[in-house]
């Protein structure tokens, strides 16, 4: 019967040995059976071909290589892990497996992970140091895999998460997508219109100005055609200042955050944003609870992960609550999550009673999730005409100037 060198980890320590089995599959299965994370298996005779394929792990990975690497692509890759550790694969074939199959920039990452695992590093060491763009909520379900020998499941468990959060903002890329082609058309209608049109139909009007008075929206016209060609040029400036100025003021902690509190009121948007926290934040926090995660390292995740200041703040309050020994439920009603996700405090309450916290979270993150939908399919609805009555109002007030500017030459030539 052969036998097989392996090296696993168990109860968070590295320990290494040798096996009798069948094969190859039946000794991973035995070592999988006993509770260790396989981290590597090979037959004894075979030992150079594993050190060939560490040594090949190539250089650091650069800035723009990492700029390469998508969310899609590294929401397959955990898939294809799963997928391999589920089958029986040793976790080092697998990282070297996927680290083949990936794209280079990503493959470089899984093929220094794995040698960094082949040394003794623990899988969350290496994710830190060599993968810390997967994020914090990815890593940390990975750490608790490894600890509790359930790595497959977690790494289902982050793809499942991240591809939850894919799909929520596609959703308002493609709503919003469309509006956006017509507003830049608009605006290419606007300077169209003030660049060639108008002055063709001002230099008519100047001329019969001079000798009669012309109706007031025809005077609105000519004051806006002479501010626009005296102050055209600053105006230009005006949208890059103020994008400047937003993005400089968010660097400041205390001021993003009333920027973002701000921003869950505007209206018509507000709304909106306020479902995609609450779907973010319900969605992060039940899978991490659900996969093993303690709470308070739960919501120490959800707080890195929200991407709106004012939300993170409050699941700061909510885990200092936790903390000095408060429940979930108390937490949120000290925040204004009490106020933003209403149906989020009555679940957890309840839920608390039957320790199913997890399920209830999850099912506020689908709800939240259906109203993000119906309510961005409407406000993609809504910009549409907004934009055509504001390029329509444009081109009919010019002609309209004009027109009366023809009718007051036409009087004027008659009497």
């Amino acid at each position: 019967m052969p036998t097989f060198a392996y090296k696993i980890r168990k109860n968070g320590r590295t320990q290494v040995g040798s096996i009798e089995a069948e094969s190859l599959h039946a000794a991973s299965r035995q070592l999988r059976q006993d509770g260790g994370i396989l981290l590597q298996i090979r037959q004894e005779t075979s030992s150079s071909a594993s050190r060939s394929s560490a040594s090949a792990a190539p250089g650091a990975l650069d800035g723009l290589q990492r700029l390469m690497i998508s969310k899609g692509q590294i929401e397959l890759s955990l898939r294809q892990l799963a997928s391999l550790l589920r089958a029986g694969v040793p976790i080092m074939t697998a990282l070297e497996a996927v680290g083949t199959q990936s794209s280079p920039a990503l493959g470089k990452v899984y093929l220094r992970i794995a040698q960094k695992v082949r040394l003794g590093y623990s899988m969350k060491r290496s994710l830190q140091e060599e993968a810390a763009f997967f994020g914090d909520v990815t890593i940390g379900l990975i750490d608790v895999g490894e600890a509790n020998g359930t790595l497959d499941e977690m790494f289902l468990y982050a793809s499942n998460l991240m591809e939850r959060g894919r799909k929520i903002k596609s959703q308002i890329v493609q709503a919003f997508t469309y509006p956006g082609i017509v507003f830049f058309v608009a605006m290419g209608v606007s300077y169209f219109l003030v660049v060639h049109v108008l002055p063709k139909i001002m230099e008519f009007i100047t001329k019969q100005a001079k000798s009669i008075e012309m109706p007031l929206p025809t005077r609105m016209l000519m004051a806006t055609n002479d501010f626009l060609w005296a102050y055209g040029a600053y105006l230009v400036l005006i949208p890059p200042i103020i994008i400047a100025i937003f993005f400089f003021a968010r660097k400041n902690p205390e001021v993003c955050e009333k920027m973002d509190y701000a921003m869950l009121y505007i209206p018509l948007l507000g709304k909106a944003f306020r479902e995609h926290s609450n779907a973010m934040w319900s969605q992060t926090l039940g899978a991490l609870i659900k996969s093993g995660v303690d709470v308070l390292v739960a919501l120490e995740l959800v707080e890195g992960v929200l991407g709106n200041k004012h939300y993170a703040s409050q699941i700061r309050i909510i885990r200092n609550v936790v903390r000095q020994g408060g429940s979930l439920s108390k937490g949120i009603q000290a925040t204004t999550l009490a106020r933003f996700c209403p149906m989020a405090l009555s679940m957890v309450s309840v839920s608390e009673q039957s320790g199913s916290v997890d399920t209830a979270l999850l099912s506020v993150a689908d709800y939240c999730e259906e109203q993000l939908t119906r309510r961005v399919a409407i406000l993609g609805k809504l910009v549409e005409p907004a934009l055509f009555a504001f390029i329509g109002g444009i081109v009919g007030f010019i002609y309209f100037a004009f027109f009366l500017a023809m009718l007051a030459t036409t009087h004027s030539a008659a009497g």
